[in-house]
């Protein structure tokens, strides 16, 4: 059959390329505009942008089957009058939702969560009804009209498409952070993308046009096209199999790497973009043509990238943000390339392309089903980041069996190369971690390497049966000791812990520090690998205030100084404190009798936790009414406030870490707005800017300069045994700080004039970075 002609073909392939990019760009602006805009309603918790993105490739999935039926089952025409009329009827009911709200996309206060339970299900719902059909409908373009175009453009690769709407997602990834956020309102973005979603639906029906008045023909092959796939033969089910273990992968380990990143630096739409724009470049670079995919490059540094991988989970760069972040990236980026390049070689021909963009969608939603649902609720740890590493590397293993022509076959020493590299692999981690390397195990090494040359030194460089029959058993003893050295290495953050949870809201332990000086063992809570507070075992030490909360911390001599009798008469001296974060609870020892504290906490496992008199007495010993308040601190003072019942705190501290990243939705104007009214007039906010990597005094400052506040910085270095080091701002208004005498010395905080206000609409992360 001859191929239409060159210049009609591309004339006629731009339609299909705008459709296919607007909705690319679409797809993807969409999520970080709803993340941005949702983030305050559930504390901003990693874990929220990893449901956001289950939830997204969920219905991804279902775009793409209803895309390969539509595609599979009806006539080409019938399919553009179907698809037409679905496309009418969702703008419509967009347009009526967005008249509603007075504002598309972004539903007003009153859809706002009422309690902490079940956020998974109450994010799924608040997505489904403010984006639900507009994502739908947009998710069903790619693979639809790119089985348009092989139908009318025969000879033509649809692939590159792919590619190209990748590139678009990669696009709207890269310049949200850059170009929208800190230049537009959320509700300016949401109008924005409203008018983007107008266009698309004028092109997709332009599309679904030609269409009709075209003339379709038989898919044929392309200049991309394989030969060495073939759905059609009996190993169909296998293929399939090996197309959704391999998106699996990718979807995994990048979800794993999100959760990883965000738990110890911070939720914000920045870092969300960073492993999700990761993510897409190699989909793009792997399916813009396979020589772009080289194994010769992408599989040695993928082995490279889970040496670096064991160092971090050892710990490693614990303090280097910049550092774990690249390493971060590039670990995700060499082993999605090797997922991802493996996934195009094994691309099938275009008449089987709705079925090749199904399995990859449901390959996607089972990483997002194992690394949101799954895992929180079978580990206590973020178990699924090596577990990703790991399939990712077998599923390299078994691409490489599968294909008879790969070095693993070919090469002369292509099983050597595995056993020597698994070999190794244990003595270079040690190397990396602890710098040194035990003499007995570099003799046993030497040994090993001798007897696979011996055994490999007459192989033939070329497929025969020997090879087959001897691969499993290579790459199976090599898999079992990267499983090895993953568990070793992950169980280093764990060794001293009696108690770990993990939920919705993160992973914490209880560890037991000192414990050969038995008059100085405390139990210790931690949220990742940042310190939330420790107290000591011993009966006369468990009183004491420790960590960041002690007498000469900016918080203890608020404390301090607000019982002074000259600030008020000895019949009110009592206190009403508010706390957001309960930690284990340290600021309770604080308390007087009379005096009332409020905690707000949005973890019930660390609830839990510090009223368990087996780990914590802080709660339990405490003389003052003490009230927890479950949830998020923002919406619980939110409704206090709708309620009337401001509490009129003396003192309202926020210490509401999450590991060591900072709750952005705690530190905005609007936030803080609220804090003055649940404060008395001559009430303190101390808030707890101690940070390893962000320095957030400027933001504090900031804030309270621009809602007519006044602001003291306090440093205390600590003593490193009942304290640590700590910084506080304290923010007040009148002249509440003068009258209590504290007398601090307060560092030069003119850089504040260049930090622009942080408000629910704007955030700016990486300027803050010390």
């Amino acid at each position: 059959m001859n191929a239409p002609h060159p210049i009609r073909t591309k004339s006629g392939s731009l339609p299909y390329a705008v459709a296919i990019f607007i909705s690319a760009f679409l797809l993807f602006q969409v999520q970080l505009i709803l993340g941005k805009y949702f983030l305050p309603w559930f504390g901003g918790t990693p874990a929220m942008w990893t449901t956001f993105m289950f939830f997204f490739q969920s219905l991804l999935l279902a775009g793409y089957l209803y895309a390969h039926l539509l595609a599979d089952l009806i006539p080409p025409r019938p399919q553009a009058i179907i698809h037409i009329g679905f496309l009418i009827l969702t703008s419509v009911l967009f347009l009526a939702s967005a008249t509603a709200w007075g504002s598309p996309l972004t539903p007003d206060s009153h859809w706002k969560p009422s309690s902490p339970d079940h956020p998974i299900l109450r994010i799924a719902e608040l997505l489904l009804l403010s984006s639900g059909l507009p994502y739908f409908l947009l998710s069903t373009t790619g693979p639809l009209l790119q089985s348009w175009f092989a139908k009318a453009h025969p000879g033509l690769s649809p692939y590159r498409l792919y590619a190209l709407s990748n590139l678009a997602s990669f696009l709207a990834l890269i310049s949200y952070p850059f170009l929208m956020e800190p230049w537009l309102a959320l509700r300016t973005q949401a109008k924005l993308w409203a008018w983007g979603f107008g266009f698309f639906v004028i092109a997709s029906i332009y599309c679904a046009n030609q269409l009709n008045a075209t003339r379709t023909q038989p898919p044929c092959d392309y200049d991309d096209s394989p030969r060495s796939v073939n759905p059609t033969d009996r190993r169909v089910f296998w293929i399939c199999v090996l197309w959704a273990s391999l998106a699996t992968c990718g979807s995994s380990l990048f979800l794993a790497t999100t959760n990883q990143i965000c738990q110890n630096l911070a939720v914000v739409p920045l870092l969300w973009v960073l492993p999700l724009g990761t993510y897409l470049l190699t989909l793009v670079i792997c399916f813009e043509h396979t020589r772009w995919y080289s194994r010769a490059i992408f599989q040695p540094a993928f082995v490279i990238g889970l040496i670096a991988a064991v160092y971090l989970l050892a710990g490693g760069a614990i303090t280097n943000m910049l550092g774990q972040i690249a390493c971060y990236a590039l670990i995700l980026f060499s082993g999605c390339m090797v997922v991802h390049g493996e996934l195009a070689r094994a691309k099938p021909g275009p008449e089987y392309l709705t079925l090749f963009y199904l399995t990859i969608a449901a390959g996607g939603a089972i990483g997002g089903v194992l690394v949101v649902l799954v895992a929180p609720r079978i580990f206590t740890s973020f178990a699924e980041y090596p577990i990703a590493l790991w399939a990712t590397a077998l599923f390299a293993f078994l691409s490489l069996m599968h294909d008879k022509g790969s070095w693993l076959y070919t090469t002369k020493y292509g099983l050597g190369v595995i056993a020597a590299t698994a070999a190794l692999l244990p003595g270079l981690i040690t190397l990396v971690i602890h710098g040194k390397v035990d003499f007995g195990y570099l003799f046993l090494v030497m040994v090993a390497l001798s007897g696979i040359y011996l055994v490999t030194r007459h192989a033939k460089p070329d497929f025969n049966r020997t090879k087959a029959r001897a691969a499993p058993a290579f790459i199976g003893m090599a898999m079992l000791l990267l499983g090895i050295v993953f568990f070793l290495s992950s169980t280093l953050e764990f060794k001293n812990s009696i108690l770990a949870r993990r939920n919705f809201y993160g992973l914490i332990t209880v560890e037991q520090i000192h414990r050969d000086e038995p008059e100085w063992t405390a139990y210790r809570l931690m949220h990742g690998r940042i310190s939330h507070g420790f107290q000591f075992r011993s009966a006369a030490k468990s009183r004491w205030i420790t960590s960041y909360f002690g007498l000469q911390s900016g918080v203890g001599r608020a404390v301090t100084a607000l019982r002074k009798p000259r600030l008020a008469s000895s019949s009110s001296r009592n206190l009403r404190v508010g706390v957001i974060g309960l930690g284990v609870g340290t600021l309770a020892a604080y308390a007087q009798p009379g005096d009332y504290f409020r905690f707000y906490e949005i973890n019930p496992d660390v609830i839990r936790i510090a009223q368990d008199e087996r780990y914590f007495t802080y709660l339990m010993n405490c003389p003052a009414k003490v009230d927890i308040i479950p949830g998020d601190a923002r919406l619980s003072m939110e409704r206090e406030l709708t309620a009337k019942a401001s509490q009129n705190f003396n003192l309202l501290v926020l210490d509401a870490f999450s590991g060591d990243a900072p709750p952005v939705h705690l530190l905005t104007k609007q936030a803080f707005q609220i804090y003055q009214q649940e404060i008395q007039p001559e009430g303190i906010v101390a808030v707890n800017v101690t940070n390893t990597y962000i320095d957030l005094q400027p933001v504090v400052a900031t804030i309270a300069r621009d809602i007519g506040m006044k602001y003291v910085f306090i440093h205390f270095d600590g003593d490193d045994r009942v304290t640590v080091y700590n910084d506080w701002m304290l923010v007040w208004s009148g002249s509440v700080v003068d009258k209590l005498g504290i007398s601090i010395s307060t560092p030069d905080l003119l850089r504040t004039a260049e930090t622009r206000v942080w408000t629910d609409d704007y955030s700016n992360l990486f300027r803050q970075l010390r």
